[in-house]
């Protein structure tokens, strides 16, 4: 995994915990497109060999990276409910 790879995750998981912390209409589809745009990026842009040799593999790592960020999301949401 490269830098730009790891990046790309971190400001994906970032995204995921800002929208639920501070969106309330749209927050899911704001949370959504984060992670899917950071994770799709990350693989093409941090490790194109995983894209390319291997696409099962990518979609396993797609998959997982959008439950982490369905948890992160979650404790977001927690936080904005417990501030109002």
């Amino acid at each position: 995994m490269t830098l730009i790879a790891a990046g790309l995750f971190l400001l994906g998981f970032a995204a995921s915990w800002v929208a639920g912390r501070y969106i309330a209409s749209g927050a899911a589809a704001v949370q959504g497109g984060a992670i899917g745009l950071c994770g799709v990026a990350a693989l093409i842009f941090g490790m194109p060999q995983v894209w390319a040799e291997n696409f099962l593999w990518a979609i396993v790592a797609l998959l997982i990276y959008g439950l982490i960020g369905a948890l992160i999301f979650r404790s977001g949401q927690a936080a904005r409910e417990k501030a109002e």
